[in-house]
């Protein structure tokens, strides 16, 4: 509709024109007002008020993926349409985090933080520019640096998401694809990449730099014949569903220290991501990796921490020791027929078993804690501690594999669920073996002197210092205080902190730090 102010000035125009006799060019400027009136003058009932309506983005997800050298700005773009036969009208658009955000836009050529009233055409666009400006030498930056562009209009929101990394650090991108389709595995190789991936190489030993954080993003892999060493003070940091995978005839050795532990956790490491589980996928010791080690280890906020297959010889598939696996979605060990030893070994707060031993294997742990006062998000139905002997194959037939040795000396197996913490999924007369010596065991089916229970505290709780924050400290009036076996500490005369076990030592792999002090 042509508003009669617009014709008003039509008019003028055209009278001013005549007066200079200049036909051809009053003919110009009448069209050029007439189009002018009819795409300015729109009145609000030409745009569309559709809350079905849908903006259509020419990406959900801006990543600045570059690996930043210097400070400086780096620029992307996204394209905005609107599918409609009608224009549309925007409210306003903005960044979720406001003037704290470490981007900017340019909406169209409007620069403001807040971009009022943009109208979009029928079938038609805009383009949104957006900025980040970091200084990746800045560790107070987060190592990933998120937010949006909020688009408001006809009472409803869309967003467009926004990711950069704000550190420098060492990325392991996935340049391969495990399978055929466009389903398959996106996978990086932990050789791959030289100086500036954070890798040497010295024949099939490859060593991980540990002066920046690694960035793992889809999954990364240690290749057949490798062996992968990783440092103190190493930080991995793993991007959602990233996976670390270690294949047939490969090993990883990660040996951290007591002060300086390697990490495995999430990319979001912000303060609000800390405790939740489930961020990213796992480490996988495929069936028939070897001689793996983990040292001084933290790994957290994974769905499952370790994931270990069967073993090839008759050396532990693999040895951890001094190592906490917490926050896990699903479980905290997995091991499917596997052979692993552990020393000074916590999990604790895991959405299904802490430590599940399946089809059979060999087993032996001194001196740990497996605790579960899981609270994230549902009620936990499963036990702290699994031991299973068979499984169900392709076919429906029962498939034994008995457990050779399941034995706990000196630890703690307890939580919240009412009466049992241990489940057995045993074959009768299968005869797979297990021994607990010396534990403190949360259990209705257990007692003291039938020859797989010997000297363990039975159904006493552990009294640990705070289970809310993971603090699994013993208070002084703990049961588990002063009720090890002594015999182990020539094997595990620290505990995970490096705190020297007293004889008889705690149960657990915490020693009471009073009951140190009060007795040196």
């Amino acid at each position: 509709m042509i508003r009669y102010c617009v014709l008003q000035n039509i008019f003028y125009e055209i009278v001013s024109l005549k007066m200079k006799k200049n036909f051809w060019i009053i003919i110009l400027i009448i069209t050029l007002l007439i189009g002018f009136a009819f795409s300015a003058c729109t009145d609000e009932e030409d745009y569309s008020s559709s809350k079905s309506l849908s903006l259509q983005f020419s990406s959900d997800t801006i990543t600045f993926d570059t690996i930043f050298t210097t400070i400086g700005s780096v620029t992307k773009q996204i394209r905005v349409y609107n599918p409609e036969n009608k224009a549309i009208k925007l409210d306003y658009i903005t960044l979720g985090s406001g003037n704290n955000s470490y981007y900017r836009l340019n909406v169209d050529g409007d620069t403001s933080l807040v971009a009022k009233n943009v109208t979009i055409g029928a079938k038609d666009s805009i383009f949104i520019f957006v900025r980040v400006e970091l200084d990746p030498n800045n560790l107070s930056n987060p190592l990933l640096v998120e937010d949006s562009i909020i688009f408001s209009f006809n009472g409803k929101q869309q967003s467009v998401l926004l990711m950069a990394y704000g550190q420098d650090a060492y990325y392991h991108l996935p340049k391969h694809t495990l399978g055929n389709d466009n389903n398959g595995t996106q996978y990086s190789l932990a050789n791959e990449g030289g100086d500036t991936a954070g890798i040497q190489t010295n024949g099939n030993n490859i060593n991980w730099k540990n002066d920046k954080p690694h960035i793992i993003v889809g999954t990364c892999v240690v290749d057949s014949a490798f062996t992968l060493h990783i440092t103190d003070g190493t930080k991995i940091y793993m991007a959602n569903n990233a996976d670390f995978w270690v294949y047939k005839d490969g090993s990883l050795k990660v040996n951290g220290s007591t002060s300086n532990p390697v990490v495995f956790q999430s990319i979001r490491s912000q303060d609000r991501y800390s405790s939740i589980p489930g961020q990213w996928g796992k480490i996988y010791f495929i069936a028939g990796s070897k001689d793996n080690e983990l040292n001084d280890v933290l790994i957290k906020n994974a769905n499952i921490g370790v994931l270990v297959d069967t073993c090839v010889n008759e050396n532990p598939t693999l040895t951890i020791k001094n190592t906490r696996i917490e926050n896990c979605s699903q479980v905290g060990i997995y091991a499917r027929g596997a052979t692993i030893y552990g020393e000074n070994v916590i999990v604790q707060n895991t959405g299904s078993y802490s430590v599940a031993l399946t089809l059979g294997g060999s087993y032996e742990f001194i001196g740990s804690t497996f605790a579960n006062y899981w609270t994230y998000d549902n009620t936990r139905t499963k036990s702290v501690l699994l031991l299973n002997d068979w499984y169900e194959a392709a076919d429906g037939s029962k498939q034994l594999r008995r457990i050779e040795k399941a034995s706990f000396h000196n630890t703690i197996i307890y939580g919240s669920l009412l009466d049992n913490e241990i489940e057995f999924d045993l074959t009768e007369g299968l005869q797979s073996q297990y021994l607990f010596d010396h534990c403190l065991l949360k259990s209705n089916a257990l007692s003291n002197n039938n020859g797989t229970v010997q000297a363990c505290v039975l159904n006493k709780d552990p009294m640990f210092t705070d289970v809310s924050s993971n603090d699994l400290h013993l208070e002084n009036s703990s049961p588990a205080i002063g009720s090890g076996n002594g015999v182990y500490n020539s094997i595990v005369p620290y505990d995970i902190f490096g705190t020297f076990r007293l004889d008889p030592p705690s149960i657990g792999a915490i020693e009471n730090r009073s009951s140190v002090e009060k007795r040196r």
